[in-house]
């Protein structure tokens, strides 16, 4: 492999994680499957102030 090649491969983006119930959140990540492997290292519910929610993801796009 040549140098910029392996810099490209390391590049990250920022993605657009929506989930089941309409939320999203932005994530910086080197792809698809590393922005999944950020969101659900976190569990599946996330609390927002004294509410726990569930959050299953819907859909990931590359936002940039």
């Amino acid at each position: 492999m040549k140098v910029r090649d392996i810099e490209e491969m390391k590049k990250e983006s920022i993605f657009t994680v929506t989930f089941t119930n309409r939320s999203t959140v932005f994530i910086k990540a080197m792809d698809e499957a590393h922005c999944r492997r950020i969101v659900e290292k976190n569990g599946s519910t996330w609390t927002r102030g004294e509410h726990s929610v569930e959050m299953v993801i819907e859909k990931i796009e590359r936002s940039c």
